[in-house]
């Protein structure tokens, strides 16, 4: 069986104590602000065999307060029987970005990358949790959202940070809050499995440098909130590597 698990030892060498300089947004219309949010990406697949007891732990980390986690598939287990139908290209360049920035020249699921630093086998409770706490004791960029009252469009708000040094950007994933597939073919043949805020759409919309800014947020109109959600991202840039989330909103209506 070719799915396997293999734990990715890294170093973290991102932030720096710049964070503590964070000023609030000057001038802002009233915005809607949130707690530290911290975001957990699983990456799955259909066609994996070791990946439903990942899936299943989704919605137990929901369940905790300031953590959004979010199911990407991949599609490169497809060969084994059974087209992921959620997939996409996109998270395969996305894992593999984040082995760049980690130093690990493989990538396997099911793997949960906590805030683009902290990594874990996805189905191992233990390791997330720690993950997690790792994730809550980093000082995070505080967004804030807001919507226009005439193009009712939303405005993602990132405050001034002087002295900042280096780039993050701007990025969008818009989600379905739950999918039930059943699988027809391949290892997980005859099962119908249930998957929690999976990835659907991504936009890279932005740049940021450590100025107080407002960024438009595109592609939202028609969005059904009881079915779908929408989370903006603050990620640093690594070269062409994703750096870790310093700052996360969920956006709700």
């Amino acid at each position: 069986m070719p799915s396997f698990t293999c734990m990715i030892m890294g170093t973290r060498h991102w932030l720096s104590a710049m964070l503590v300089a964070l000023l609030p947004v000057l001038g802002a219309a009233p915005a809607s602000a949130q707690a530290q949010l911290v975001v957990l990406e699983l990456f799955t697949s259909q066609g994996c065999n070791s990946c439903p007891p990942a899936d299943a732990l989704m919605p137990e980390w929901a369940r905790q307060p300031g953590v959004l986690p979010i199911s990407l598939h991949v599609d490169y287990w497809d060969y084994l029987g059974w087209k992921d139908t959620l997939s996409r290209k996109g998270h395969n360049i996305r894992q593999q970005d984040y082995a760049r920035g980690i130093g690990n020249r493989q990538i396997y699921t099911p793997q949960v990358v906590i805030d683009g630093q902290f990594q874990a086998v996805g189905s191992n409770r233990e390791a997330i949790e720690a993950a997690l706490a790792k994730a809550r004791k980093q000082q995070h960029v505080p967004l804030r959202a807001e919507r226009s009252k005439t193009t009712k469009g939303w405005q993602v708000l990132v405050p001034d940070m002087p002295n900042w040094q280096g780039e993050a950007k701007l990025l969008l994933c818009r989600f379905d809050r739950q999918h039930d597939v059943t699988i027809e073919r391949g290892e997980n043949h005859g099962r119908t499995l249930s998957y929690l805020n999976v990835a659907r759409a991504w936009n890279d919309f932005g740049r940021w440098k450590g100025q107080a800014a407002s960024y438009a947020v595109p592609d939202l109109d028609g969005t059904d909130w009881s079915r779908q959600g929408a989370v903006v991202m603050l990620q640093m840039l690594n070269g062409s590597a994703n750096g870790p989330i310093i700052g996360a909103i969920d956006l709700k209506p």
